[in-house]
């Protein structure tokens, strides 16, 4: 690398990863438990370990997937490398390592997020509870973005991260549609649609942009190509994609990187996918489809950086 060691680089890379990762696994976790207030079933659990296919894993400690034990696997559990437990407990273990490179009040910021849901019990994640322990977390996670935004020196170490953030968030904005893919349909969203529709664009606090767009009515198309395409929402994956390519150009523009084909390769095919894929008609089987494809696509670009730039010493 240019100067940045490839190893510092690879910590602020996943200590970006980590934390959008906490902040959209409470956002899942949420969105499941609101959607089933009008269930009596409710929620339905599996639905969640299918999204980041850890029913296999699950189901070698536990034996029911129901309220308790699905919040504590996803929450609490340091045994499981997807939780929020150790997703905090890695993006402190990264940013420890490149203390030097970050701002005092993130290393702090950061410390106190880790003991906060270090003291976290099973009777804090009742689920008449769970909401507003995911709406702390998410808070936390939100002030986290906002000290780095404020107090980063814009150097290499900046790049990465920038492109860690923005690729995990690309990947669980299409885990957080995949939520609602079955309830697509051809027609304007029913009454009760509608509201699953404006729970899920809430809990990506893309519901006032959206009805900016849409000011009347709401189709699942819409929503679905909102979160996909729009070049000006935080979350949409079209922004995502596009700023992970600005930091891209910065490291060869600023930082005196070379271009690499095997990264760009994969760029490419990522944007391809995107601009091409969904078409105009969004079935639940197209979009469901389409999220996997954008899924690996994404999985690939993370890959072929990891390579280049922070894995060649």
């Amino acid at each position: 690398m240019a100067s940045l060691v490839a190893r510092f680089g690879w910590n602020v890379f996943w200590m970006g990863r980590y934390v959008e990762r906490a902040e959209a696994l409470a956002r899942i976790l949420d969105i499941n438990e609101t959607y089933a207030r009008d269930k009596p079933e409710g929620p339905d659990w599996l639905r969640v370990l299918d999204l980041y296919a850890d029913t296999k894993r699950f189901t070698e400690s536990n034996e029911v997937a129901d309220a308790a034990s699905v919040s504590n696997f996803y929450m609490l559990d340091r045994n499981n490398p997807t939780s929020i437990a150790s997703s905090v407990a890695s993006a402190r273990e990264n940013a420890r390592s490149v203390r030097h490179l970050i701002s005092t009040e993130m290393w702090t910021h950061l410390n106190m997020f880790h003991n906060q849901i270090g003291g976290l019990t099973q009777r804090d994640i009742r689920l008449n509870n769970l909401s507003r322990v995911c709406a702390d977390i998410r808070l936390d996670c939100q002030s986290f973005e906002g000290i780095a935004e404020g107090t980063f020196f814009r150097g290499e170490a900046w790049c990465f991260y920038q492109m860690g953030k923005y690729l995990e968030r690309a990947d669980q904005t299409t885990r957080i549609l995949d939520m609602g893919y079955d309830r697509i349909t051809d027609i304007e969203a029913d009454g009760r649609d509608s509201i699953h529709w404006s729970v899920l664009l809430r809990s990506v606090a893309g519901y006032h942009a959206f009805r900016s767009l849409y000011p009347a009515g709401s189709s699942a198309r819409d929503i679905a190509g909102f979160l996909l395409y729009d070049q000006e929402f935080p979350r949409a994956v079209a922004l995502c994609v596009e700023r992970v390519t600005a930091r891209l150009h910065e490291l060869e523009d600023r930082h005196d990187h070379l271009r690499h084909a095997r990264v760009e390769e994969a760029r490419r095919s990522l944007a391809f996918t995107l601009e091409t894929g969904l078409g105009q008609r969004v079935t639940p089987k197209r979009l469901h489809k389409f999220i996997d494809d954008l899924q690996i696509a994404l999985g690939d670009v993370s890959a072929e950086i990891g390579n280049a730039y922070l894995l060649s010493t």
